[in-house]
This record gives C-alpha cells, sequence and structure tokens, in this order.
C-alpha cells in the first residue's frame, strides 16, 4: 500500500507527504484545517507528469469560516472538470490524495 497526500496552502505552495499505510480521518482533518468535505468531481491530478485518479478534500467550513481563496486548487479543480462548468471556488488549504489501489479502497 502506497499513496500520497499533496496539500495547496491558499498561497499556492504544496506539501506532498507519502504514506505507506491508509490515510486516517485526523490525517486529512489536520491537512484542511477542520472538519473534511469531498471536493465534488475533482477525481484527476496530474502529478510529476503523470495523469493520477484522486479524490481531492477540503474544509467542510471553509467558505463560512471565511478562508482566503485557494486559487490554485480552484484551477485544477476546474481543470479535472473539463467540459462540465461549476461556478463555485474552493478556499483554505485543498488536500489531493492519490496512490495504488489498497491505498485508495481505504479512503
Amino acid at each position: 500500500m502506497r499513496g500520497t497526500m499533496v496539500v495547496i496552502a491558499e498561497n499556492g505552495d504544496t506539501n506532498a507527504t507519502v504514506y505507506d499505510r491508509a490515510l486516517e480521518l485526523e490525517d486529512l482533518s489536520k491537512a484542511v484545517g477542520g472538519y473534511i468535505e469531498i471536493v465534488p468531481r475533482f477525481t484527476s491530478f496530474s502529478w510529476h507528469g503523470s495523469a493520477e485518479r484522486c479524490v481531492a478534500f477540503c474544509n467542510e467550513e471553509g467558505k463560512l469560516n471565511g478562508l482566503e481563496l485557494n486559487q490554485v486548487a480552484t484551477l485544477l479543480w476546474h481543470s479535472a472538470l473539463g467540459r462540465r462548468s461549476v461556478n463555485d471556488v474552493l478556499v483554505g488549504p485543498v488536500a489531493i490524495v492519490f496512490g495504488d489501489e489498497p491505498f485508495m479502497e481505504e479512503l
């Protein structure tokens, strides 16, 4: 089992952590700074030139709490949507998770 969590901060900085175990709720909650919410239809992500199947998470209360716009994560989300359009943005840190099949099945 092997996977990666890339956290994109509001200022666009990224931090990648590799895991050889299943992610726990606490890992995701810490990454986004609160309760987690899956970002709808954010299912693909390019990492070091490779297209990865992914799941993205944001802070469920980010907009209510006035977190800053995450422009980089929003652009990546809109790119993942392809032709489907959404009039929404992501705020606060966003965690993008991808890995091998056993890792992803544990999410």
